[in-house]
């Protein structure tokens, strides 16, 4: 099968795409066929051999994808020609991938593999972010850092539909204005100086949740916004730098830190909990994943790097089983 394998760690140059054995499931894993499946940000930091849980190379690269289970392997939750999501700790970019029965969720057939694929791990973060976290309630106001990126308008579109009020930040006008189109009610450009006074105009009353995956500067200056036993959702640090969170204004303003980070074997039910609601809800056309693009198998380089460099909205898609 067509597979693109991360040799050692290092670059996206030392990404192959090879033909390699089918995947053998074991005890417990089906087989699926995948149709497509979606690029992260966590891709280039796996490359690298920074991601949180590590997976040795060579392995196949790629952790979110929709298709067709292939052998359902003895397993009697599902058979040949059942239509799922999963995400798993790697495998997705190649035509098959054997994955744990139990990080299957079946579609609906008015679901399609494109939207299916966008759900496993941006809205699964965002969800976990806003409900579990954050507990987020009707009427509450969510600042969404990134919000055009695939974490950043799945969060804006799960808080619109919970009743928040949603303030988004976005880096160009195309961008500001895809927030808006998904359920913002404004949306600033936070690389200019004065952001924190439109944000405080939009939301005179403050904030109560902060979406950041962004990190930095960024994650200093909201804290600022938050009111009196607020939240920042601490989701990831694309600005590449950590911020060092002053304890005192913390403790002065009760002020809960959240990291957002969830594992499938330590979080299971929630997880799987999360992921049936998503699928229910992008059935419906509650949500609505929005594709930036779907790449040939052939040019998955490109779309890495065209995400990495903040040239995407929403999410990017490789279309294996085009």
């Amino acid at each position: 099968m067509r597979s693109w394998v991360l040799e050692r760690w290092g670059t996206i140059d030392d990404l192959v795409l090879k033909q390699i054995d089918e995947p053998k499931p074991e005890a417990g894993e089906v087989l699926v066929k995948i149709s497509h499946a979606a690029l992260n940000f966590a891709d280039m930091i796996a490359v690298r051999g920074r991601y949180q849980v590590k997976v040795e190379p060579p392995f196949v690269l790629g952790s979110e994808f929709a298709g067709v289970v292939a052998d359902a392997n003895g397993c009697t939750e599902f058979e040949p020609g059942d239509r799922i999501l999963a995400q798993a700790p790697s495998g997705a970019y190649a035509d098959y991938c054997a994955v744990d029965s139990a990080r299957l969720v079946k579609l609906p057939d008015r679901l399609g593999f494109a939207s299916a694929a966008a759900l496993p791990v941006s809205y699964t973060t965002a969800y976990i972010a806003l409900f579990a976290k954050g507990g987020l309630q009707s009427g509450q106001t969510v600042l969404v850092h990134a919000a055009a990126g695939g974490l950043g308008l799945a969060a804006v579109q799960l808080a619109k539909w919970r009743g928040a009020y949603v303030i988004a930040t976005a880096g160009t006008p195309e961008k500001r204005a895809l927030a808006l189109a998904n359920g913002a009610t404004a949306a600033i450009d936070y690389r200019q100086d004065g952001w924190l006074e439109e944000v405080r105009n939009a939301a005179p009353a403050g904030v109560d949740l902060v979406v950041d995956p962004v990190g930095g500067d960024i994650t200093l200056k909201s804290i600022r916004l938050l009111n009196w036993g607020g939240r920042l959702l601490v989701c990831g640090f694309a600005s590449g730098a950590p911020a060092a969170i002053p304890a005192n204004h913390i403790l002065v303003n009760a002020i809960s830190v959240d990291g957002v980070f969830w594992d499938f074997l330590r979080d299971k039910e929630t997880v799987v909990s999360a992921q049936r609601e998503l699928v229910e809800l992008a059935a419906k056309d509650r949500l609505r994943p929005h594709i930036d693009r779907v790449m040939p198998m052939a040019e998955l380089k490109s779309g890495l790097e065209a995400l990495t460099s903040a040239q995407t909205s929403g999410k990017v898609l490789l279309g294996v089983g085009l």
